[in-house]
């Protein structure tokens, strides 16, 4: 009995460790199989890498307030749940408004987290447009199989929400953040009342006030700063969507350039609260007058703290010191040869204006064709005054506060005939033939009369209408001088002044410094912002041997002022061919959207529960199964 006991007993005790060795075996095939991920393929599925692009809406807009706060944190809250989700060798492009040298590459969702964390809100206003294409173009080099977009944004409808045709592959997940309240003032633009500015006397500023909310604002003020102090404050009301214009005066006793700055309190949207801008108070316009001496000249510019007037004959030019003047005129020269021509060409491409009275023989002013400009033909009698229309042209009518009735204008008794090209006509006889006209060469102007200022020809010299016309050529230049530029201005910015080519040019504003890109042009010099320049401000313009060139004003853009959202339809409508979803960022949305990017059903969870049963029944055996 005791050796049947024995054997039973031996029996049972190796049953037992086969148990107990099949549960460990089992636990441990089990967490491996969890650790390799297993799936169950879904159909329809693509076979092939899989891009994920992630665009991050980082625009001024976004610095808006929503429900649960700033809506560009809660957005970089909605990217951290999105890499969350995703799979650990998911390959994940991050795009944000500048187009960062970061979206050029893919990372893993943990080297995403981290670009997340580390983006600011940007001056580059919200472009989806470029986005999409940044995206795409990531797609199509790298040969993806498929491509999803996440787009986290509130959707600013500044750009044209015309239809972009997109590939069908293309599956976009727009998940919108939207602002509690529609409330933002903002300013607009700033720009001069008259052109002529001239130190110690008033500069009146027109400044462009714009309630984008549906709020009326009972109350505000809008502060003018002139070189860091306090010139003026104007209160202000103003309805909602409205738009209000606010007239603030400065004086400037000293001349060169000054730095203002525009500014208004207004939360929680404040990237639009201060304009800069700059301006050149100069001591005078400088008037060169080239070739025979005339009196009806002489009493305009001459005894005029305005103007400084420099005269010197046909044959003592120095073509050398034409960038030290604004105003250049030519009268009654016996010939304009090509160099002549050449140098008022450059002259006028950097803004400077030229006034032609012609001789009583221009037929040597051929050499003037080749810059566009009228031409002179033949001499015609006229007997014939010039015709009262003209004082309702753009060029003549500002001078004016009411035209004057029955008024009696210069008679022209014979005048040469102008074959116009490319010129405008700026005073015309009552038979249409044109007696001042204009040809705009680039930045600056060159005007010319069909006749001499003998009293032969016409009265025009003794009239108060020639008087005006100079006076508006001569104003002509100050009335280019532009007061700010956006900080994405992709245009080059033409100024007054040569630099050489061994040096480089310099925006400065603090201890901030950053090259452009400059050239010179036909004697002028022209520079880039290419971007370069990532905060408003006023710059200050130097070569690498700290010349002091000028000063620019650069503002952020006013396109995400308005605060225009575009409607769930007007998205779709836009990306034509794309599979398009539209819903708010919570986590419910997020996790659906990413659940479909995975390469099937996860069964990692399931193994997991079967490693912890498996261990349970081992515990189970050793304590309940005796030998």
């Amino acid at each position: 009995m005791l050796k049947e006991i024995q054997t039973e007993s031996r029996k049972t005790r190796q049953i037992r460790k086969w148990l107990i060795l099949a549960a460990r075996m089992l636990a441990l095939a089990a967490l491996v199989l969890a650790f390799a991920r297993p799936y169950i393929p879904q159909g329809g599925l693509q076979n092939g890498r899989q891009l994920i692009s992630l665009f991050l809406d980082n625009s001024q807009s976004m610095s808006a307030e929503g429900e649960n706060g700033q809506l560009f944190e809660n957005a970089k809250n909605t990217a951290r749940e999105i890499l969350q989700n995703l799979p650990p060798d998911a390959e994940i492009q991050i795009v944000d408004n500048a187009l960062s040298p970061f979206s050029n590459r893919t990372f893993t969702p943990a080297n995403a987290t981290k670009i997340v964390d580390d983006l600011d809100i940007d001056f580059h206003p919200n472009d989806l447009n470029s986005v999409v294409q940044k995206a795409r173009n990531k797609f199509v080099s790298e040969g993806y199989a498929s491509h999803h977009v996440f787009g986290i944004s509130d959707f600013q409808n500044g750009v044209t929400m015309q239809e972009t045709r997109v590939d069908s592959g293309i599956n976009m997940h727009l998940l919108r953040t939207t602002p509690v309240a529609l409330q933002n003032l903002s300013i607009d633009s700033v720009w001069l009342e008259e052109p002529i500015v001239r130190p110690g006397v008033p500069v009146k500023l027109n400044v462009k006030i714009v309630n984008n909310g549906d709020q009326s604002v009972e109350s505000s003020t809008v502060v003018l700063s002139i070189n860091g102090e306090q010139q003026g404050v104007e209160s202000f009301g103003i309805s909602a969507k409205a738009v209000e214009v606010l007239s603030l005066s400065f004086t400037s006793t000293q001349t060169g350039w000054i730095d203002g700055e525009v500014s208004l309190t207004d939360v929680p949207v404040t990237f639009d609260n201060n304009y800069f801008f700059t301006l050149e108070i100069k001591p005078s316009i400088s008037v060169l007058q080239i070739g025979k001496r005339a009196p009806e000249l002489n009493k305009i510019f001459e005894g005029d703290e305005i103007f400084t007037l420099k005269q010197v004959q046909e044959g003592s030019v120095d073509y050398g010191q034409f960038n030290a003047y604004d105003f250049i005129i030519l009268n009654e020269l016996k010939e304009i040869g090509s160099g002549l021509t050449e140098q008022l060409r450059q002259f006028a491409e950097k803004g400077g204006i030229v006034a032609i009275i012609p001789s009583d023989n221009p037929t040597q002013y051929k050499a003037l064709s080749t810059l566009g400009v009228a031409t002179y033909g033949k001499l015609a009698n006229k007997e014939i005054s010039i015709t009262p229309n003209n004082l309702k042209q753009p060029f003549i009518r500002d001078v004016y506060t009411r035209i004057p009735q029955n008024v009696i204008l210069p008679k022209i008794n014979k005048c040469y005939d102008l074959k116009m090209g490319a010129a405008q006509p700026i005073l015309t006889l009552k038979d249409n033939q044109v007696v001042l006209a204009r040809a705009r060469i680039s930045n600056g102007s060159i005007f010319q009369f069909a006749m001499p200022l003998d009293a032969a020809y016409s009265n025009i010299a003794a009239h108060e209408l020639f008087v005006v016309s100079m006076l508006k050529m001569a104003f002509s230049k100050m009335e280019k001088q532009r007061l700010a530029y956006p900080l994405f201005h992709k245009e080059p910015i033409a100024i007054n002044a040569i630099n050489g080519a061994e040096q480089s040019l310099r925006l400065r504003l603090g201890e901030q410094s950053v090259l452009v890109e400059s050239a010179n042009s036909r004697g002028g010099l022209r520079f880039w912002l290419n971007e370069e320049i990532n905060s408003a401000g006023i710059y200050s313009l130097g070569s690498s041997v700290n010349k002091a060139l000028g000063k620019i004003a650069l503002n952020y853009s006013r396109v995400e002022s308005k605060q225009r959202f575009a409607s769930d339809s007007e998205l779709k409508k836009k990306y034509v061919g794309a599979s398009v979803s539209i819903d708010n960022a919570s986590s419910a949305v997020i996790k659906n959207a990413t659940n479909s990017l995975s390469s099937g059903k996860p069964l990692w969870k399931v193994f997991i529960i079967l490693c912890l049963i498996f261990l349970l029944i081992e515990i189970l055996l050793l304590r309940f199964l005796k030998s």
